[in-house]
C-alpha cells in the first residue's frame, strides 16, 4: 500500500500568515533503534533519540519505536523502560521485533561485501522483517521511517516507496575507521591497522549504498557529514542534525581543586583509547603538580582499570555523572580518535566547567565557541595548557560564561527538534 508522502503545506490560515509561519503535518514516525535501555539516559547513544522524540511527542507528532528483540535480553526490565519512555510521552508507543542472522549465513552473506547481494542472500531471513515492519506501516498510518539501527537498515530499499526514510548515522563510520587506521600505524600496530581498514571498506560500501537507498541522510557533526558528502557523493542528501543539551543548575556545587575529569562510555574505543593516551603520556608531565584525575563512566575496560592509583581513579558507572563533571576544577577532552558530537564537552561546558581538548575533540563546535577553550594537540601542549589554566583559572571566567551562553543558545533540544521537522519536510 502506497502512503502519502510527506508535504509541506502551500496554504496558510489568515492568523499564522500574519505571523509568518508555515503550517506543519502532523508526522507519524517509526523509528528503528538500537536501544540499551540498561543504561538508559546514561548512554550518549540513547539522548539523541529520548531528546527528538520527547520534542517531537510534545509538539503533536506520533513517535514509536522499533527496537530488536533478542535473546540476551532482559524482558521484564526492557517492557518497563520502554513503557516509562511511553509515560514520559518520550514516544507514543513501541514495537518489538525479533531478528537474528544465522552465524552461518550471515558470515557468508558478509564475505558478499555488497550489501545488495548480501540482502539477497539473506532474502528468507529478512522478509518476515520486512513484511512485520510494511504491516506497522499501514496500521499506523507512517509517513517517514527513520533508521539509527545499523542492524536494521536492509528494510529501508524494501520500503522506500511506501514511505520516506532517512537514515540517522550520527557518526560516520567510514570516518571512525579511518582514523582508527591511523592510529594503528602511527603506533606500529600493522595487524590492528588491517583490522581497521577492512571495517573502514565496509562501512564505506555500506554508507553509500545506504546513503543512496533514502530521501535524507543525518549525521551529527560537520566533519561527520564532510565524510558523507565523500562517500555517497550526494551532498544534498545530506543533514547535519547535532544534539542538544539541557540546562542544569550547578549553584551550591564546589569544586574541587585540582581535580580534572573524562568521562563517557569506556568500552567504546575512542573514549578509552584516548583515556589511556592522557594517562600514559600527558599525566606524567602533571607529575608533582598534586593533580587528582577521575575518568568516569561505565564498563571500563581492563587496561584502563589496571592504570588506576592513588592519583588516577578509574570510577566506572556513576548515578550523577553531571554533578561529578560540575564539581571538578577542570574537563579534559583528549580525543585522538573517533567523531561525532561530544555529549560530554557540551555538558561539562553547561555544568560551569572549562574544557581542555584535542582538536579532534571540539572539531563540532563552531569556531566562535572553538576559538573560547584552549586547544591542544600533543601531551607537552595539553600538559602545558592544564597547568596555565589552574594557575589562574580566573582568567578564564570569561571564556566559560561566554561559551554557556553559546550552548544556551544555540543547543537546545527544542531548536534541534525544529531543526529536524524542517529537514523532513525538505525531504
Amino acid at each position: 500500500m502506497m502512503r502519502a508522502k510527506v508535504q509541506v503545506p502551500t496554504m496558510r490560515n489568515s492568523k499564522t500568515a500574519r505571523r509568518g509561519r508555515v503550517t506543519r503535518p502532523r508526522l507519524k514516525i517509526l523509528w528503528l533503534v538500537h536501544l540499551d535501555y540498561h543504561m538508559a539516559e546514561a548512554h550518549g547513544g540513547n539522548l539523541r533519540f529520548f531528546n527528538y522524540g520527547k520534542k517531537l511527542v510534545s509538539a503533536g507528532h506520533d513517535v514509536y519505536f522499533l527496537v530488536r528483540k533478542r535473546g540476551s535480553d532482559d524482558s521484564v526490565e526492557k517492557e518497563s523502560h520502554l513503557n516509562a519512555l511511553k509515560q514520559q510521552k518520550i514516544i507514543t508507543d513501541y514495537f518489538e521485533i525479533e531478528y537474528d542472522r544465522p552465524r552461518l549465513r550471515g558470515k557468508l552473506g558478509h564475505l558478499l561485501f555488497h550489501p545488495a547481494l548480501t540482502n539477497r542472500f539473506l532474502r528468507k531471513q529478512q522478509g518476515p522483517i520486512i513484511d512485520a515492519i510494511r504491516k506497522i506501516i499501514t496500521s499506523k498510518q507512517i509517513d517517514l521511517c527513520i533508521c539509527t539501527s545499523r542492524d536494521l537498515l536492509f528494510v529501508l530499499p524494501a520500503i522506500r516507496k511506501e514511505v520516506k526514510t532517512i537514515v540517522d548515522w550520527v557518526d560516520s563510520y567510514f570516518l571512525h575507521h579511518l582514523r582508527d587506521a591511523r592510529l594503528n600505524l602511527s603506533e606500529y600496530r600493522p595487524d590492528l591497522a588491517l583490522n581497521s581498514l577492512r571495517f573502514l571498506a565496509d562501512a564505506f560500501i555500506e554508507e553509500r549504498y545506504y546513503g543512496r537507498h533514502c530521501a535524507a541522510n543525518l549525521s551529527v557533526s560537520s566533519v561527520d557529514k564532510r565524510y558523507l558528502d565523500f562517500v555517497n557523493g550526494n551532498r544534498v542528501k545530506n543533514h547535519i542534525l547535532l544534539n542538544g543539551v539541557e540546562p542544569q543548575r550547578t549553584d551550591g556545587v564546589v569544586k574541587i581543586k585540582n581535580q580534572i575529569i573524562f568521562s563517557g562510555n569506556m568500552d567504546f574505543p575512542p573514549n578509552y583509547k584516548s583515556a589511556i593516551w592522557f594517562i600514559d603520556h600527558v599525566f606524567p608531565l602533571l607529575k608533582g603538580r598534586d593533580v587528582r584525575l577521575v575518568i568516569a563512566g561505565a564498563n571500563p575496560v581492563k587496561d584502563l582499570v589496571a592504570r588506576a592509583n592513588e592519583d588516577i581513579e578509574v570510577t566506572g558507572y556513576i548515578n550523577d555523572l553531571r554533578h561529578e563533571i560540575a564539581r571538578s576544577e577542570l574537563y579534559v577532552a583528549p580525543l585522538i580518535c573517533g567523531g561525532g558530537f561530544k555529549n560530554k564537552l557540551v555538558e561539562a561546558i553547561a555544568s560551569g566547567t572549562f574544557v581542555v581538548a584535542t582538536s579532534m575533540a571540539v572539531e563540532f563546535l563552531g569556531s566562535r565557541a572553538r576559538n573560547l577553550l584552549l586547544v591542544a594537540d600533543t601531551p607537552q601542549q595539553m600538559a602545558d595548557a592544564i597547568v596555565a589554566y589552574f594557575q589562574a583559572p580566573q582568567e578564564f571566567a570569561a571564556n566559560l560564561e561566554a561559551l554557556k551562553k553559546i550552548i544556551d543558545e544555540e543547543f537546545s533540544w527544542e531548536n534541534r527538534a525544529r531543526e529536524f521537522v524542517e529537514i523532513v519536510c525538505e525531504a
